[in-house]
Order: structure tokens, then sequence, then C-alpha cells
């Protein structure tokens, strides 16, 4: 028997271990329905798929949820045989280490209550599984101590302090190793420890399962030399061209959202331009049109005048035989309109 933090107990025991045909764990106290809780090594994650029920061997077996959640660090679990009147989270929740999931039962392919337990490197793989005992057993206590020089077996941030909050100096690499001269300091779900790297640097690390003990004979650790003036000047001009570098991005984007603003006022132009072009031509057709109606009217008072004269030449001349009719026949029908 151990102690897991998915139960918070000291008395669990592996009733069926991890095998090629056994992708997980079966943990039980003996006891029924047990509280089972989101082990220390998640830190926290998400609840991202509840299954109602599954098919095993051809067999359906209804009422028998398996809880997925992806874990912070994008490993994740699954916790299966719980009753659903037992789960204590839905899709969509938030998740911290310590907080119930589920409890143990005996629903599926199940012949006693107990909970089966999976740990997947890739949260949404399955065929990622791994033996999960050196993940969730003995669980509370501190893997590695002042002194233990480890080795890094997977990429991970190096950073200036115990805690997400502090700076990224740097990434990891696969295969270097350092000591531990500081911690474990607990923050954010994490332990943390404070290394001195083989190429004489230093930084705070998190236990996440990318670094091991090395056995491998150890040397003295390098302490690094203070940082010359020239070392000082050069992060203070790191730290400057960073402003800048902030500085020149915000006025690219306002010099973006002027040259948008151009764009728009330079479519408004062509557009007026547009319409004023479309204006002058209206205008000299009807420049056109009032000279070709100026003509006429010059033309038919032109004839006008013509007339009248001829008319007036061939009145005075009213002896002529042509006009005598016209004339008598005029001065009849003003007599008669004088009468």
């Amino acid at each position: 028997m151990a102690y897991t933090s998915l139960f918070k107990k000291d008395d669990v025991k592996i009733t069926t271990p991890f095998s090629s045909t056994h992708k997980g764990i079966d943990l039980s106290r003996g006891v029924v329905e047990q509280p089972i809780y989101l082990p220390n090594r998640a830190v926290s994650g998400t609840v991202w798929k509840i299954l109602p029920s599954y098919t095993k061997n051809g067999v359906e077996y209804k009422d028998a949820p398996i809880i997925y959640i992806k874990h912070k660090d994008g490993s994740g679990s699954r916790y299966i045989h719980s009753h659903p009147k037992d789960v204590k989270v839905k899709v969509g929740d938030t998740v911290v280490a310590g907080q119930q999931i589920c409890c143990t039962g005996n629903s599926g392919h199940s012949h006693g209550d107990h909970l089966h337990f999976e740990w997947l490197t890739k949260w949404d793989d399955l065929n990622t599984r791994v033996d999960p005992t050196s993940y969730v057993m003995n669980d509370n206590k501190a893997t590695f101590k002042v002194g233990d020089k480890i080795k890094f077996i997977g990429i991970q941030y190096v950073r200036t302090g115990s805690g997400e909050d502090h700076k990224i100096i740097r990434n990891s690499i696969v295969g270097e190793t350092a000591t531990i001269k500081d911690g474990p300091r607990e923050s954010g779900g994490y332990t943390w420890y404070d290394c001195i790297f083989s190429n004489g640097s230093t930084g705070w690390v998190a236990d996440v399962k990318k670094f091991v003990l090395d056995n491998t004979p150890t040397q003295d650790p390098v302490i690094p030399p203070e940082q010359t003036e020239c070392e000082k000047e050069v992060e203070r001009l790191k730290t400057e061209n960073k402003g800048l570098s902030d500085e020149l991005a915000t006025l690219k984007s306002q010099v973006e959202k002027l040259e948008n603003d151009l764009k728009l006022q330079k479519d408004r132009v062509g557009f007026l331009e547009g319409s004023l072009k479309e204006r002058d031509e209206e205008i000299k057709e009807l420049e056109s049109s009032f000279d070709t109606l100026k003509k006429e009217k010059d033309r038919l008072e032109k004839e006008k005048l013509e007339i009248q004269e001829q008319f007036d030449k061939y009145k005075q001349e009213n002896n002529s035989s042509f006009v005598n009719p016209f004339v008598k026949i005029i001065d009849f029908v003003k007599g008669k309109i004088v009468k």
C-alpha cells in the first residue's frame, strides 16, 4: 500500500498494474465509492470530454462514464468506473490539483469497486498512454534534493525565480546537466529547483518530468563570475532596444491606421472628381444645346424681320393688283370689327 494524491490517502493498493494489454492502473482502498481527486502532478487542467457509456469487446456498457482531462502541461488523464451520480465535474470545467473529480465505482467492464486511471503524455492521443505509477504514487514527497545532479530529457523553460511569473531566461537543452543548489519550493502547483548548469549559468526549473537524476560522476559546479561593466551595459542596451522595439511597433500600428485613413480619403476624392467630371460633361451638353437654340432663335427672328419688311413693302404698294385685294379684305374686316 502507498500514498497517492488521487485518493489523498496512504493505504491505496494497485490491484492491477500497467501492461501492454492494460493501459492504466487499477487502484482501490477496499472501500466503495471513495472520492477521487486531480493528482498533484497534473497541477491543473480542463475537462474536455465525458463519455456517458462505451463499448468493449462488442458489449455496450451504459451509465459508465469515462472522464477526460487535459493537464496544464499538455498531458492528460482518464478516469473510469465511476457511477454517473458520483461524477463531480462537467465538460468545460477548469480543475486544479486536489479538486474532486469523481468516486471509485463498479460501472462498465468491472468486477469490483475501484478506479481505473490512465496517464497520456499527449492529452488527446490514446496511443501515448504510459504507466502512471511514477506520476501518482508516493507523490507527496519531493523527488530531488540539494546537491543532486540532474539530466534533462525534455525541453522546458529556465526562469529567474521559482514561479511562472518570473522571467524566462532560456529553454533547457536535451542532454544537458545541472546541479540543484536550492529548493524544493512550491509555486503555482509546481515544485521548483534552483540549478547551476554545466555551462556555468543558473536558473530555476519546475519538476514537470523533463529531467531525471544523473548518476554519472559529478564535478564541482562552476560558479559564474559577476557581470563586468561591459556585460551590464550590454544588458542595459538590450532592455533599451526592447523598449525601442515596442515603441516602433506602436508607431507602425499608428502609420497603418493613417494609411488606411488616407486610402479612404483618396477614394472619397476619386468619387468627387468622378462626380465633378460628370457635371462638367452635363454643363458642356447644356451649353451646346443653348448655342443651338440661340442660333435657331436668331434665324427665326431674322426671317420674321424679312417677312415683316416684305409685308410692309407690299402694303405700301396698295395699287398693286396682287396686294390690293388683300388690303381691301383687311380694311373690310377692320370695318366690321369697328361696327
